[in-house]
């Protein structure tokens, strides 16, 4: 049953395609079965080789479709369909996820109690094959952190609400308002020089550094599959090449542009330790990802003029008070 809609803010859904075939049909079934109203849909593809858009324009001929002719990356896609929404709620959608039907309904709900609430997080479950299970995702949604040497941990599970570091990218639950905030504060929603990988925890921080907060709901629930636009290839050092190069650049980009300095200091010994520690284990792993890490250096030593640029435009529009950040970081 849908709610009542004479006076619910409108929710833009804006699901990223890029050969989807295999998923998207599922995932947009679940959106089209909210029982909240009204929505707006916008499917943004990346280029997509596998017959997907054309099929989707077939079957759903009014939803909104922006079309590129490459793949220009998550961060490019998203901006452009949060630029061309219109709702007052934003959820950026992977296409291998499926929400459950009352998820956006409990999410409008909850954030409208608080207006200081700029995220939403909920309970991710698994996605396996066409079954839609009851077990939970390991290291997604749930008490999203982040670990000393710079790397987030979700694995923490709870029954009640509380307030974290960030939701989970695939399906988080945005205010516009926030949204808006950090573009004007910053330059931009996702940074588009990430291309794909770490750009939703570069968000993450400037969320944070602008004091909106983020809320952990698991009443309110999905199910994804997980890098289900790589085949399932789920740990780093199974993806690809260039994959595992923008994931270690851009979390660089992520420390340089983001933390300030007497909370790099704090976290200095434990992400120098990692760092030194990394090169062995690459090496014994996986000399290809070894190879990645070396040419990411090299991208962040070009890119450094530009992220030193980033840094001062986020570091003059930060308001939360000094160590705000230490708080949402646990152990090693």
């Amino acid at each position: 049953m849908k709610s009542n809609n004479v006076h619910n803010p409108m929710v833009s859904i804006i699901i990223l395609n890029w050969n989807g075939q295999k998923h998207i049909h599922k995932c947009l079934e679940h959106v089209l079965n909210q029982t909240y109203e009204p929505l707006e849909i916008i499917i943004v593809d990346n280029g997509s080789t596998d017959g997907s858009i054309k099929k989707l324009k077939e079957m759903y001929p009014n939803l909104v479709y922006i079309e590129n002719n490459k793949n220009l990356g998550y961060a490019v896609g998203m901006n452009q369909g949060i630029s061309k929404s219109k709702g007052e709620f934003i959820i950026p959608l992977n296409q291998d996820v499926c929400l459950h039907k009352d998820f956006i309904e409990k999410c409008v709900s909850r954030i409208m109690q608080d207006e200081k609430i700029g995220a939403i997080g909920g309970r991710a479950y698994c996605w396996i094959g066409d079954e839609l299970t009851n077990l939970l995702r390991k290291g997604e949604g749930e008490l999203f952190f982040f670990r000393k040497r710079f790397q987030g941990f979700a694995g923490t599970k709870s029954d009640k609400e509380a307030f974290v570091f960030a939701p989970s990218g695939s399906y988080p639950f945005f205010r516009r308002k926030m949204l808006e905030d950090i573009r004007e504060t910053s330059g931009y929603y996702y940074d588009e020089s990430f291309e794909t990988g770490w750009e939703d925890n570069d968000l993450f921080f400037r969320i944070q550094l602008r004091g909106w907060k983020c809320l952990f709901y698991p009443y309110a629930t999905v199910w994804h599959v997980g890098s289900g636009s790589v085949e399932g290839k789920s740990t780093l050092l199974d993806k690809s090449f260039d994959y595992q190069r923008r994931i270690f650049r851009n979390r660089y980009f992520t420390m340089i542009k983001n933390l300030p300095i007497d909370t790099f200091f704090w976290l200095f010994p434990y992400i120098l330790v990692t760092e030194l520690l990394l090169i062995p284990y690459l090496l014994i792993r996986s000399p290809k990802s070894l190879f990645a890490l070396f040419i990411s250096w090299w991208q962040v030593l070009k890119s450094f003029r530009s992220l030193k640029e980033k840094r001062h435009m986020i570091k003059k529009n930060t308001i939360v008070p000094k160590g705000h950040l230490k708080k949402y970081f646990i152990a090693f």
